[in-house]
């Protein structure tokens, strides 16, 4: 599953809070996932400086109490990487000038969302580029330091070749040749070691490393060292960087005497011992070639394909063991005789195998996914006494300048897998960087389809967590519904994959329906066994939109005859902002039924506690990034403390999500809260039969 988008941590620097709020409301409105905090003043502004780690801050280019000339040199002073963010009542040439030459990284017109949402996010990726260049390096030293000492310690002869003449070898590389240290071989060309029928060949590799960085994989030659009689030796070729300057490594394997053996050997190195395909290690270093290629010439024909076997431990489940292996045998032979004329096929993990499309065209790499999907769409194997029905999930990616690049191509491609696995399997989808995502676009038109069918044929599924209370008064059962969608091979897909999907179709609140027509039913059975219960339900915000939600929950609990109490509705605080007026109306009229509403995610808008002056939730359910660490956090368990206190003042209960230790559950219980939920407690269940009693 995709992980969630990287939430922004946001310093306005605003005297109007309603102003903060808009801007906030116009931020999550373009999707982008925020945690704000609000400075009025320049004292409050170095605190909050000093103790949160800030990504972007935005600022009042106007603003007389805190000028933008003051933000930027606190922060300049600090040494921090914070850009800053001039926030501008009109456009106006001066006045964009005026704030660049104050320290501003860029300008945003404050009634203008697109520009403030584009600006942002382009900020903050420039901001995240940058930590991450920084992480690599510090990465990339480390890496060094310990490819250095392994390097030392090989038993393989190694050296790093510049400009054509060593300036690095280990011990094993100067044992191999008769030196007794590097002073001896220190600017040698590596030509005057290379047997003189060979010298023009290898030249032209050094020619062509030099202007491309691109070198053969091996090489064999005769090596005729000074000190220490010839020998026959394949150089592993690669490309490599030794104290910051671009050079080539060396890597010399003394040849067996019997050639055709030392061959089979090599090979066998590259081939797993079950299937005899090549193995991972293989494919990575063949998939780094393409890469590497693509980004030296540009061109894009190449492609690679993973290749699932849909549902395979499910359908092997009852084997033996070495049937299974046998069967995956027999898929990887199929698919290798498949695919011998369009590209060579790997091991890639477990049962899922890989093609490298060396020379493919979308429109090739699209034909030969859709060849190996036809091939093994409902194919029997029989292995021995056992016959198995198989289909096949094929993910293309084709490699292109936009996505070259190794982490990325394999995320995309498990990411096709994913969901089509989602979609039931036995699909096949392609995507070229160059052709405007046609595969997202496909997978999302079929989620749609998905969902839809899921809705009309009562496909979701649901898991109930347990809610504890912290009071030893309280005898209530209480449990969240969690809503899920099961795989074809019967695992559970998280909302987190198809809600957005569902929103942007218009599917939310027909789920949102669905949710809370099944929990009105479940309290109903509960209460004719006598057992009191109470039922947290999410919903979306598009069910604000009109009274249909409004209407059902009514009939319904006049049907079953359930007490609105029992029933509680979850909104997102981030999401009330804008839509206030719908949100107090909703309130009213579950208010009415007696159904409580409690607002999540809080302590996620600019004042979280005079959102409540608002909005009156009868339950706040504390924002996760308050939860998790706790117990490290000092900062944020003031905070929590704060939220208990104020929503005590109001007469409101909290509730607490994400506990995932004892000293978390420690922490809350002395700060207040009234009710914790996590898998620390006790994980999602499969039927509503947590004893509360222990």
């Amino acid at each position: 599953m995709s992980k969630p988008e990287q939430a922004l941590r946001l310093l306005l620097v605003e005297e109007q809070l309603e102003q903060a709020e808009f801007l906030i409301s116009h931020i999550r409105n373009g999707g982008i996932a925020v945690r704000p905090e609000r400075a009025d003043d320049g004292d409050q502004f170095e605190q909050l400086l000093d103790s949160s780690r800030i990504d972007l801050v935005m600022a009042d280019a106007a603003s007389t109490v805190l000028p933008l000339a003051s933000v930027t040199d606190v922060i300049q002073r600090r040494g921090k990487d914070i850009p800053v963010i001039a926030i501008l009542e009109h456009l106006d040439d001066a006045a964009v000038l005026k704030a660049l030459f104050a320290g501003a990284a860029d300008t945003v017109i404050r009634g203008e969302p697109k520009q403030i949402q584009h600006v942002i996010r382009q900020q903050f990726h420039a901001l995240l580029n940058r930590r991450q260049i920084r992480s690599f390096e510090a990465d990339l030293r480390e890496s060094e330091r310990r490819c250095n000492n392994l390097i030392e310690s090989s038993r393989d002869p190694i050296a790093y070749i510049h400009d054509g003449m060593h300036i690095h070898a280990n011990e094993s590389y100067l044992q191999m040749f008769g030196y007794g240290n590097f002073d001896d071989l220190e600017g040698m060309p590596i030509l005057d070691l290379i047997d003189e029928s060979q010298q023009s060949n290898f030249k032209t590799i050094l020619k062509d490393f030099a202007k491309t960085k691109q070198c053969p994989p091996s090489i064999r030659v005769i090596l005729h060292p000074e000190k220490a009689p010839p020998s026959e030796v394949e150089l592993e070729l690669s490309p490599a960087s030794y104290d910051g300057e671009s050079c080539l490594q060396l890597v010399a394997r003394p040849q067996l005497t019997d050639s055709k053996l030392s061959e089979q050997l090599k090979e066998l190195k590259d081939r797993d011992p079950n299937t005899m395909l090549f193995n991972r290690k293989y494919f990575m270093s063949q998939l780094e070639a393409m890469v590497a290629k693509v980004s030296a010439s540009g061109t894009g024909n190449q492609a690679i394909l993973l290749v699932e076997a849909n549902q395979f431990e499910m359908r092997t489940r009852n084997l033996d063991m070495t049937v299974a292996d046998q069967v995956l045998v027999e898929f990887s032979a199929r698919l290798s005789t498949l695919t011998m004329h369009s590209g060579i096929c790997c091991l890639y993990r477990d049962q899922t195998l890989a093609v490298i499309c060396n020379d493919s065209r979308y429109e090739q790499t699209l034909a030969l996914c859709e060849k190996i999907h036809a091939a093994f769409d409902n194919l029997l194997l029989e292995v021995g006494e056992n016959a198995i029905t198989f289909s096949v999930s094929v993910a293309g990616v084709q490699i292109t300048e936009q996505n070259a690049s190794v982490p990325e191509i394999l995320n995309r491609a498990n990411h096709l897998l994913q969901s089509m696995d989602g979609l039931g399997g036995n699909r096949f989808e392609v995507f070229d960087p160059g052709a405007g995502e046609r595969a997202d676009v496909e997978l999302d038109k079929a989620w749609k389809d998905r969902l839809e069918k899921a809705l009309a044929e009562g496909e979701f599924i649901l898991n109930y967590q347990p809610i504890i209370n912290l009071s030893q008064d309280e005898l209530t059962d209480s449990y969240e519904l969690l809503i899920r969608l099961q795989s074809a091979d019967g695992e559970s897909i998280l909302p987190e994959h198809f809600l957005p999907i569902a929103q942007r179709h218009g599917l939310s609140d027909d789920i949102d329906r669905w949710v809370v027509s099944q929990a009105i039913s479940l309290l109903a059975e509960k209460q004719s066994r006598n057992i009191d219960t109470q039922i947290f339900v999410k919903i979306s915000p598009e069910s604000l939109q009109d009274n249909t939600l409004i209407d059902l929950v009514a009939k319904s609990l006049m049907a079953n005859a359930v007490e609105g109490w029992r029933l509680i509705l979850e909104l997102p605080e981030s999401q009330m902002i804008t839509r206030l007026k719908q949100a107090q109306s909703f309130k009213s009229a579950m208010s009415a039924l007696g159904v409580r509403i409690c607002l999540t995610q809080f302590g996620t808008s600019v004042d979280s506690v005079k959102m409540l002056n608002h909005f009156d939730a009868d339950l706040i359910k504390i924002d996760r990034s308050f939860i998790e660490d706790l117990d490290k956090n000092p900062e944020h368990q003031a905070k929590i403390r704060e939220f208990v206190q104020n929503a005590r003042n109001l007469d409101k209960s909290t509730v607490a999500e994400f506990v995932s230790d004892a000293n978390t559950v420690s922490l809350l219980f002395s700060a207040g809260v009234d009710w914790i939920q996590g898998n620390f407690l006790s994980p999602p269940l499969t039927q509503m039969n947590f004893d509360f009693s222990t």
